[in-house]
């Protein structure tokens, strides 16, 4: 892929959406053919929420409105984008190991590794005070079962896992590796070996039933 060719949908996020929500959370759900989802959302004080929703937007330019709602004091701010190719994107690589480029592997490999980048309004000392105590939750979903992530410290379930990154890293690159079976592949080659055991058989039988037999 061409670098002129790549595309934004993710700015770096700002530290003071991060600072002012009760949670921030991005997600990225990766499909068999490196297509996705981007989602994200935002809770925080209802008093802020014009802001919230400005800093939402503004992170997240080319995304679709999936609705704003207030409960208990709290706004509720979600918004997504579907993506024909993950890998597309600036500052992520998305990649699927398949047949074509793994012909003898039974399983599947899938890539992705995304560049996350918190944006600092004056990067001041003063500023960045309460870094430590404020994080971004992010959630990659992946197709099989992830194998191995970086950085380390995630949770992982199956093909989903999540990190808690601290913006006093305000850029830090994850990564994650995930195999799924090739049922497909698989179900032709147990076919295949089916009916080749089948004629192995059928030959031999053939071929006991015209041995001479002995008086």
């Amino acid at each position: 892929m061409k670098a002129g060719l790549r595309t934004s949908l993710l700015a770096a996020i700002p530290f003071v959406l991060l600072f002012n929500s009760d949670r921030v959370e991005m997600k990225t759900r990766m499909y068999q053919d490196a297509s996705g989802v981007r989602t994200i959302q935002t809770s925080g004080d209802v008093s802020l929420q014009r802001q919230l929703l400005q800093w939402t937007r503004d992170t997240s330019r080319g995304y679709n409105s999936d609705g704003m709602h207030v409960s208990n004091n709290r706004v509720h701010i979600s918004r997504s984008s579907q993506v024909a190719n993950l890998g597309a994107l600036d500052e992520v690589d998305a990649q699927v190991m398949d047949f074509v480029r793994a012909p003898l592997s039974l399983k599947t490999t899938y890539e992705f590794s995304e560049r996350i980048t918190v944006d600092f309004t004056y990067g001041t000392e003063k500023e960045r005070v309460p870094a430590p105590w404020t994080s971004l939750e992010y959630t990659l979903i992946m197709p099989g079962r992830i194998t191995g992530v970086a950085p380390a410290k995630t949770e992982v379930s199956g093909g989903r896992c999540t990190w808690i990154l601290s913006a006093s890293e305000p850029d830090v690159r994850i990564h994650a590796t995930s195999e799924a079976w090739r049922w497909d592949l698989i179900v032709v080659l147990a076919y295949v070996l089916v009916y080749v055991g089948y004629r192995v058989i059928s030959y031999l039988t053939k071929r006991a039933r015209l041995r001479p037999r002995k008086i």
